[in-house]
């Protein structure tokens, strides 16, 4: 069986691949957000967050061969735990990253992480557009108050992200609930609704909608604070799912081939 980890949009369509093809296969996905899931019964589904030990579990558990990283480029801590376990375990990894979008030399702030990100994000003044997910949601949140800085928030519509915004003390008029990607004409819509005046984001690649946000921003003067991605030690990733997808069938192809040679040579 292989262990997909996912929650991107490229994961679905890694997991569609992979059942279409006869693997067995164990999405697991952090949150409980909804996705157009293949119907096969070959997929296993599984939701909630996995740390070191309990990705280890469900490998043995299941007797997983291979381990297929599909997270967000930034869900580092889960790449680092997935490397380290199928180094343990000596399970196959492979890993889909998006490419990054956003360049250097563009008038962008590139900060190294979200503390810096929200004490930059007030010092520039004005209405900060928050487009970063709800887990590192609180340093703005705290930040904001004490520098009485509006703060507005787009978060995913799900159970997960109202609880955390409603914990956080975020008002649902400061929030922009949806799914994305969005489009230009959207981020600007937002912008120019809220009189955003800095534009904190991750660079989550094409697929999700990064530039789109960046180019909105830059045409409405915004300043634009870009979080740059954790590092992960990863010899190898792939930027499309069908590049990956191949990579899987040559691994499988080739122990197969590895086996039959193994057993034609015991029986001479």
């Amino acid at each position: 069986m292989i262990l997909l980890l996912g929650g991107t949009s490229e994961s679905i369509e890694i997991a569609r691949l992979l059942v279409d093809a006869g693997f067995s296969t164990l999405l697991s996905m952090a949150t409980d957000m909804s996705m157009n899931l293949p119907e096969s019964p070959l997929l296993t589904v599984r939701r909630g967050p996995l740390d070191q030990r309990g990705m280890e579990e469900v490998c043995l558990n299941n007797g997983i061969k291979m381990l297929v990283d599909a997270t967000h480029p930034y869900a580092g801590d889960v790449t680092g735990n997935a490397i380290l376990v199928c180094r343990k375990l000596h399970i196959e990894y492979l890993r889909l990253s998006r490419k990054p979008v956003v360049q250097e030399g563009r008038n962008i702030i590139f900060v190294k992480d979200h503390a810096v990100a929200a004490l930059k994000a007030v010092s520039l003044g004005g209405t900060i557009l928050a487009t970063i997910g709800i887990r590192r949601l609180g340093v703005y949140v705290s930040m904001c108050s004490k520098y009485n800085v509006k703060l507005i928030v787009r978060a995913l519509p799900s159970e997960d992200s109202r609880k955390m915004l409603c914990n956080l003390g975020v008002p649902p008029e400061d929030t922009i609930i949806g799914r994305g990607p969005f489009s230009f004409e959207d981020n600007l819509l937002a912008i120019r609704r809220f009189g955003v005046k800095t534009l904190v984001t991750k660079d989550s690649g094409i697929r999700g909608g990064t530039e789109q946000k960046v180019r909105a921003a830059e045409q409405e003067g915004c300043s634009i604070i870009v979080v740059q991605r954790p590092h992960a030690e990863v010899s190898e990733a792939f930027s499309e799912p069908l590049d990956l997808f191949n990579a899987v069938k040559d691994y499988f192809t080739t122990m197969s081939s590895n086996k039959e040679g193994v057993t034609s040579m015991t029986m001479l």
